[in-house]
């Protein structure tokens, strides 16, 4: 996936890399076992403050005054969309947070199904702020000219507020 050595292949011709995310609600942790001494470093784990960190940008970008912008997908079926599938609902519980301290993963992974990047769900719902964090670790590590194909069960319900915000800076949005 990442041995090319050329970048800059537009999106309308298929992009240079392509990624897919989702978040597992069936990997998680008890509160009750408490923790255990560090014995790996986690590597392809994107850190609890990494990604409050862009949930905390998410919600300042969200109180700004809306960019002009026109969507590819109607309001309306985001909408729909939105009201209607679960894994878009991010104030929904998918797990008791009385009982674990994580309550799932979010995992980007390459074309190839192999795993890139998780981030622990440690809170209500799949966040946007999990998946932007996820995108945005990728983009630190890619040549600056390299355009990702970002695949999610809820692109359409992730893509408005990158559109309407600066969730992510205006040269990584642009190549996504």
């Amino acid at each position: 996936c990442f041995a090319g050595t050329s970048f800059g292949k537009p999106l309308s011709d298929g992009g240079d890399i392509h990624v897919a995310m989702d978040g597992n609600f069936h990997h998680r942790h008890c509160r009750s076992a408490g923790t255990s001494p560090p014995f790996y470093d986690l590597a392809y784990f994107l850190s609890k403050h990494q990604v409050d960190a862009i949930g905390t940008h998410i919600e300042k970008q969200r109180k700004t005054p809306l960019k002009a912008c026109k969507g590819l997908v109607p309001d309306e079926a985001i909408d729909s969309c939105e009201s209607s599938y679960e894994a878009a609902d991010g104030k929904k519980k998918k797990a008791s947070m009385d009982n674990f301290n994580d309550m799932g993963l979010m995992a980007l992974i390459c074309r190839h199904d192999i795993p890139l990047f998780f981030a622990n769900i440690n809170s209500p719902g799949k966040q946007q702020k999990y998946a932007v964090a996820l995108l945005a670790h990728l983009f630190m590590l890619l040549p600056l000219q390299a355009t990702v194909v970002g695949l999610y069960n809820v692109g359409c319900v992730l893509d408005r507020p990158i559109s309407l915000y600066n969730i992510l800076p205006e040269q990584v949005a642009a190549r996504l």
